[in-house]
């Protein structure tokens, strides 16, 4: 779609998009450790230890680098030297809280 038609649009549906995933993601990654509970701290696998360290770097991801993208997007120029640009980043901040919630709903057993 052409900004020229549509001025933001190319950010606005992954804005909204991110902000209805950012409290998911957040619930469910600081939820996740709960996982272990069951084998304790030493007795779980190493893949649920694995799971759960990735788990916990995607939801650093979505507190630091998703606000950080989505504010870059709404500051860059509205040039359109910058539209795939604004189009990555837009679309890129989507991916750590999504990533966070799929980590989650795919945790290995203990």
């Amino acid at each position: 779609m052409n900004d020229e038609l549509a001025p933001g649009f190319s950010q606005v549906w992954p804005t909204v998009i991110a902000v209805l995933l950012v409290p998911v993601a957040l619930m469910f990654g600081g939820l996740a450790p709960m996982a272990a509970d069951s084998c304790g701290p030493d007795n779980c696998s190493a893949a649920l230890d694995a799971a759960l360290a990735a788990v916990m770097a995607g939801w650093v991801a979505t507190i630091v680098v998703t606000p950080g993208l989505l504010l870059g997007v709404w500051l860059l120029p509205r040039s359109s030297r910058f539209d795939r640009v604004r189009r990555a980043a837009a679309w890129g901040a989507v991916l750590p809280p999504a990533a966070v919630i799929l980590m989650v709903l795919a945790l290995p057993e203990g």
